[in-house]
């Protein structure tokens, strides 16, 4: 699950804030579910790929990952994420007005009655705190870097995943490949600011479940500048699925 999709689950999950939580169980072992029996939802946020739920004196994060996932029952309505759950889940959460479900995510537990005073809302692409000129400093740091791995580094880029940096990468007509120092000022401003667009964009889409009729080259097989055929490989020292044009994206 990308930044704009966590951004939304946050508006959907807003019923469960101030609920108490009847009971919890998961397959997880960083924490104990039965400890947060009981507990009241303070706070329920996103920043990146994080969805944490704030108690009293903790907090419990949930970190999506690459494929990361959830389900849930809210006061009658059903909400889920990006990708098919798995068989069992990692923590399972159920309130007076419905249940969440969370699969292939990291569970952790975060000893602050603010957890929220943690994160750095100036690098995640959903937050009104973005600070463009601040990401374009941190992009600069890692000159030798691909652009496509800069993309996916969440202390950086708080909330990109691969369909964002795909899509952004083929707006800009900028190749995965091609190493920050070798990008002009102009255009690594341009990639910077798409990211937030596209972020944005994105949000609005998942919103209204019609983000992938707006895929442009993201598992598509032909450009959509050129309409020549689209190359599919994995780049970069991540290793992540690019998908690219060896024409408009030299």
């Amino acid at each position: 699950m990308e930044g704009p999709s966590l951004f939304l689950a946050q508006e959907q999950l807003k019923p469960f804030k101030k609920k108490v939580i009847q009971s919890a169980e998961g397959n997880t072992k960083s924490i104990d579910p039965a400890s947060v029996v009981g507990k009241e939802v303070r706070d329920i946020f996103s920043w990146g790929k994080h969805l944490v739920f704030q108690f009293d004196t903790f907090a419990v994060r949930i970190h999506f990952m690459l494929f990361g996932t959830f389900e849930a029952e809210v006061g009658g309505n059903w909400v889920t994420g990006d990708y098919r759950r798995s068989y069992a889940p990692r923590l399972v959460f159920t309130f007076p007005n419905g249940q969440i479900k969370m699969y292939n995510c990291s569970v952790k537990l975060i000893k602050s009655k603010n957890a929220k005073k943690g994160y750095d809302y100036s690098i995640d692409v959903m937050s009104s705190k973005w600070d463009a000129a601040k990401v374009r400093a941190l992009v600069k740091k890692h000159p030798n870097e691909q652009i496509g791995d800069v993309l996916l580094d969440q202390e950086i880029f708080a909330g990109v995943g691969n369909i964002i940096r795909n899509e952004v990468l083929s707006l800009q007509k900028v190749a995965p490949q091609r190493k920050v120092k070798d990008i002009p000022a102009p255009k690594l401003r341009a990639v910077v600011d798409e990211a937030k667009a596209y972020s944005l964009q994105f949000y609005k889409w998942r919103k209204k479940f019609v983000l992938r009729k707006h895929y442009r080259i993201y598992q598509k097989g032909t450009c959509p500048h050129c309409g020549g055929k689209v190359i599919r490989t994995k780049t970069g020292k991540r290793q992540r699925w690019s998908y690219w044009c060896p024409v408009d994206q030299k």
